[in-house]
């Protein structure tokens, strides 16, 4: 068994899950990354092909990452997908895979992850990426809104069965962060004009600041925070601008 901690993170490719990643390599963790598209090797990495749309490939990542290190310390259900359609014109298949990936997925992952963690007597870390979406409703992605408000209860319904395991489990909401998929609307002349005036810091996030929230959930310094939604987002919910 490993004596370095090991954390699986989900939609590890790119963006925040890529930046989390990232600074959980430079902070020594074993990291077990998985995803849908191919991740260049890296040291103290595994690379696990996945599609989380698909509920039966759960217990294979469990227990490989098992076999592979011997033990899991943390768990990142970072993995989402944002299909962009209104609730009007929101379909069934549009539907189904919002709920599989973004709510089926972090509930099941988790349950095998805490049951290893349970077993081996690891007093682990599960952390949820949520949204500023879980308390406010972004126009045309009615099936995205609706699973990252599930995060954040299904986080506090985790974290009471959980607590005594001593496993805390805690969801991040992160608000507008640059990464290669927003960088376009981002850059935008719409959003360039409204960043300034509606975000209190004037400025959009990073991968790397949503990460460094990880590695405070994942540490020891987190050792009496469960069952929170911790918010990340420059300001933005907290300000009600009128124009």
């Amino acid at each position: 068994m490993s004596t370095k901690k090991v954390a699986i993170v989900t939609g590890a490719a790119q963006g925040i899950g890529a930046g989390i990643v990232k600074e959980m390599l430079n902070e020594s963790y074993f990291v077990y990354a998985v995803d849908k598209k191919e991740i260049p090797p890296q040291q103290n990495l595994i690379f696990h092909k996945a599609d989380l749309s698909i509920v039966e490939v759960i217990p294979d990542i469990v227990s490989r990452c098992i076999e592979k290190f011997g033990r899991v310390d943390v768990l990142v259900n970072n993995a989402a997908v944002s299909m962009g359609q209104e609730f009007l014109a929101t379909d069934l298949h549009t539907w189904k895979v919002s709920i599989a990936v973004n709510q089926t997925a972090p509930f099941f992952l988790s349950q095998a992850v805490a049951k290893e963690m349970i077993k081996l007597g690891i007093e682990g870390r599960i952390i949820n990426l949520a949204s500023v979406n879980s308390f406010a409703a972004e126009k045309g992605h009615a099936s995205y809104v609706a699973t990252k408000g599930a995060i954040a209860t299904m986080t506090k319904s985790m974290a009471v069965d959980l607590a005594g395991y001593k496993i805390l489990v805690n969801a991040i909401a992160p608000g507008p962060i640059l990464t290669e998929a927003s960088e376009p609307v981002f850059s935008s002349d719409i959003y360039l004009k409204s960043i300034p005036v509606s975000i209190p810091l004037q400025r959009v996030g990073t991968p790397d600041e949503v990460a460094q929230l990880v590695l405070f959930l994942a540490s020891e310094k987190s050792a009496y925070i469960t069952g929170q939604i911790m918010v990340i987002d420059g300001g933005f919910l907290s300000y009600c601008r009128i124009p």
